[in-house]
């Protein structure tokens, strides 16, 4: 009886640790113009003038004039926008989009 009651302790506290992760991270949005690519990261400036700097990773879903495409294909002057999970201050990238066309 005693390790039933570890042992449930024990999943309980692993899956409390995995729900308060999850809840850490939110969904976090933005818009504007590529000023900066440096490797996997992306600097966005926006209309505001705020910079916010993405983490591009594998998983990211990116997209250029409506066609899928490759991180590289990212380059400096693009528009684009941008779902990204924001833990803390690091945002990392789930979809972009960018296009060179004037809007």
């Amino acid at each position: 009886m005693f390790r039933f009651a570890i042992s449930m302790a024990v999943a309980l506290a692993v899956i409390g640790s995995f729900t308060s992760r999850a809840a850490q991270a939110q969904e976090a949005k933005c818009e504007g113009t590529i000023s900066k690519v440096e490797g996997e990261k992306v600097t966005v400036r926006t209309t505001t003038n705020e910079e916010h700097q993405l983490t591009v990773v594998p998983s990211t879903k990116v997209m250029l004039d409506g066609k899928a495409a490759k991180p590289s294909d990212l380059k400096p002057g693009l528009k684009v926008k941008c779902t990204a999970n924001k833990e803390g201050d690091k945002l990392t990238c789930n979809m972009i989009e960018a296009t060179t066309r004037p809007n």
